[in-house]
């Protein structure tokens, strides 16, 4: 459709095949379509399209959209195939293109499909935010906790999922902020240097339901940053949900600390008697895709000179495929985190193993004997060379005297010292283990969980309340896309 107006000739058949984009293009045919109608819209406005031109544009465009995405289409790209398509149905549709290049065209209907989609990526990650709360609120369960994966300190089953839930809850902050930073409109701009034509820009972004205007017409077309964002935010997440997915297959395999849902759980072909994590292992494995992706998306933009270059068209699968991975992982987490079942009793029992108690006995030490911390740490790290992780107080008392030391202690005081239950609940500082602790941190967050998704519930309506007056002003051309 475009060659015949400067080329002689056909493209070769391979250079063809890889500058197509058709398609990845299906990602984007929908909001095409509404980057037509608002640039169809714009030009009537802006009297470069009488009323039955626009009507007439309009309705192919409407038929098109009823159609759908057709996957034969012979074209290079969207862009072309829908605008071939509209000018066979009118021949107003030769006007379409007027004032608009590719260039503007592109960048409005990616940043289009990543705003919607980093929204679907925040309601999932709030999903997964309110299972883990929801958790956390029912149990009183002591658990071992971990640091280089041995067993180091207990903790709260309660205050554990709640680390999971604020880990999230910046994966959330970063969707948001790269959601801002997408919903501007590069569409006017033309090639990159905007155009002669009179164009009311901020009536075009007003109508597809963004913020402003990308200002600068150069910049408009030539920034995938806001790409490179939501990539990072989908790779972000995809850090935090592998983290969790990891501990799903240690907790479910080596501690035994939780059943696997059979819906997320698969068996062995040979071993019958296997329950496999196979869910969470490729959770797991999403994060290296999505790490990928970013690094691509990074190496492709890197050195890439002003304004626009074909480069660009290879970042836009990474885009749909870095939103959908990330969506779908998230909500797979959801549903998985529902249905687990934590092994309290066993948590509990292991909560004590390695010495867990070991740093509670030396702060009982400098509380009780006044001796300074590195000193008690010593005495308690003899008693663990010696294999005592129960001691007597005469034990702790014989290993003091031997560093010089003289303390007074009873077997209560190291008993207290060594319960789990007791040493969780002297965690009183702020963010500690201690249950009053624990609830604080719970209702806090659920207000915040509230709170965050009214921000969801705000950022959607003010699109959907824009696009409806796309729909009515095309209603005032005489084309209603709704009937």
């Amino acid at each position: 459709m475009l060659r015949d107006s400067r080329m002689d000739k056909s493209m070769d058949p391979q250079a063809l095949k890889l500058s197509n984009s058709i398609e990845h293009d299906r990602n984007i045919f929908y909001y095409d379509i509404l980057v037509d109608i608002a640039h169809v819209l714009t030009l009537h406005k802006s009297g470069y399209l009488s009323q039955q031109e626009a009507a007439e544009i309009l309705k192919a465009l409407k038929k098109i959209r009823e159609r759908g995405y057709k996957a034969e289409w012979n074209y290079e790209d969207v862009h072309e195939a829908i605008e071939a398509e509209v000018t066979k149905i009118t021949p107003a549709g030769a006007k379409m293109h007027t004032g608009r290049s590719r260039n503007d065209e592109i960048a409005t209907c990616l940043r289009l499909y990543a705003r919607d989609h980093l929204l679907n990526l925040a309601e999932n990650i709030l999903a997964v935010m309110e299972v883990l709360l929801k958790k956390a609120e029912k149990s009183e369960a002591i658990m071992p906790g971990f640091t280089h994966l041995q067993y180091a300190q207990p903790t709260r089953l309660s205050h554990h999922l709640i680390a999971y839930h604020d880990m999230l809850s910046r994966d959330f902050d970063r969707a948001i902020e790269a959601f801002k930073r997408a919903n501007k409109c590069p569409l006017g701009s033309a090639a990159f240097a905007s155009t002669s034509y009179s164009l009311d820009r901020l009536y075009t972004a007003r109508l597809l339901g963004f913020d402003g205007v990308v200002e600068n017409s150069e910049d408009a077309v030539s920034s995938r940053d806001f790409l490179i964002d939501a990539v990072y935010s989908c790779t972000s997440l995809m850090l935090s949900v592998s983290r969790i997915a990891e501990e799903i297959v240690l907790f479910s395999s080596e501690f035994g600390f939780i059943e696997l849902p059979d819906e997320f759980s698969s068996t062995s072909s040979i071993m019958p008697q296997k329950k496999n994590p196979d869910i969470a292992e490729l959770l797991r494995a999403n994060a290296g895709k999505l790490i990928g992706n970013l690094t691509a998306a990074m190496s492709i933009y890197k050195a890439m000179p002003f304004s626009y270059n074909r480069d660009f068209q290879e970042m836009n699968p990474i885009l749909y495929d870095s939103l959908k991975r990330a969506e779908l992982a998230s909500e797979v987490l959801a549903a998985m985190m529902g249905k687990i079942e934590f092994n309290e009793d066993v948590m509990k029992a292991k909560a004590s193993k390695g010495f867990a108690t070991a740093t509670e006995l030396a702060d009982m030490l400098v509380m009780k004997c006044r001796i300074p911390f590195r000193v008690s740490h010593r005495i308690v790290g003899r008693l663990a060379a010696k294999g005592i992780e129960r001691p007597t107080a005469e034990d702790i008392k014989s290993v003091a005297k031997e560093m010089g030391y003289s303390v007074k202690i009873s077997d209560d005081d190291v008993a207290e010292a060594l319960d789990v239950g007791k040493v969780v609940e002297r965690r009183r500082n702020m963010g500690g283990t201690a249950s009053d602790e624990i609830n604080k941190m719970i209702d806090a967050r659920k207000d915040e969980l509230k709170n965050k998704k009214a921000k969801v519930r705000n950022l959607r309506g003010r699109v959907a309340l824009n696009l409806r007056m796309l729909y009515d002003e095309a209603k005032k051309v005489g084309v209603d896309f709704h009937a």
